[in-house]
């Protein structure tokens, strides 16, 4: 306020400006679409795309072609890694990353201040057991299922934050103090969940899928890949879905077997 900190101007219009948002969802959503990139098989040989170096350039390039996108260009380090700090200029927030995948590290995000990261943190191999990995969500082509995936996700987020920033937001009340350890995806994906699961079960049965199955069909696309979307959440056939198995379709699972403790 006294302009001696950064401020989102009016030009660049985030989409998120409040204290309850721990990352931008612009970040989130080139994410989900660098990793589609990274499993395309086409792709799969060349080492140099998984460089911060080239991806740099592309978040340049993206920047020209679409300035009012607050796109989100990383910061890289020799030897084609990611500087541990990162930051949304528009937004004014900053988190961690892995330096040899650009990831974001849970929890870790802050805002108008540079957070405190290790200069070295990396992936661990044992981060690769996901169970929704190679399934076939039928009727949907691997590379759509990540747009589809993709545009679900962005909805939600979408939805979450006009209902936080209501005045009488319509479920009730139901807003849980988030995690600080959660990334944004996972605050989104719990918060929906709580939605969804009015009987407190902590599953969404057959009865309280039937809103899931409307939302999915009416906000995420390519409209094909919603018809059997619930049966591919349904990782253990028993007719409903755990917060473990939503988190897991929805592709935003931390640790590798996470999804096989439901």
């Amino acid at each position: 306020d006294d302009g001696s900190k950064p401020t989102p101007t009016m030009e660049t219009q985030p989409i998120f400006d409040g204290e309850e948002i721990t990352a931008p969802t612009l970040w989130i959503k080139h994410l989900v679409i660098k990793d589609s990139k990274l499993n395309s098989s086409s792709i799969r040989n060349s080492e140099k795309v998984h460089s911060c170096d080239q991806e740099r350039q592309s978040a340049l390039e993206e920047a020209r072609q679409n300035p009012r996108e607050g796109i989100v260009i990383p910061e890289c380090a020799p030897g084609g890694l990611y500087k541990p700090v990162q930051c949304h200029q528009s937004t004014g927030y900053c988190w961690c990353v892995l330096v040899d995948t650009g990831r974001p590290l849970p929890g870790t995000s802050t805002r108008y201040e540079t957070p405190v990261c290790e200069s070295d943190a990396r992936s661990k191999s044992t981060e690769i057991d996901d169970p929704f990995k190679d399934r076939e969500l039928p009727g949907c082509p691997e590379g759509k299922k990540v747009e589809f995936i993709t545009s679900l996700l962005d909805a939600l987020t979408t939805d979450m934050v006009q209902a936080i920033n209501s005045a009488a937001p319509t479920g009730g009340g139901r807003f849980s103090e988030p995690d600080p350890n959660h990334t944004l995806e996972e605050r989104v994906v719990h918060w929906y969940f709580s939605q969804l699961d009015n009987n407190s079960s902590n599953d969404i049965n057959k009865r309280e899928l039937k809103p899931f199955k409307r939302y999915v069909k009416k906000k995420a696309k390519p409209k094909k890949c919603a018809r059997r979307f619930t049966d591919y959440c349904d990782l253990n056939k028993d007719k409903s879905i755990s917060l473990q198995e939503l988190k897991g379709c929805l592709g935003v699972s931390k640790e590798g077997g996470e999804c096989l403790s439901f």
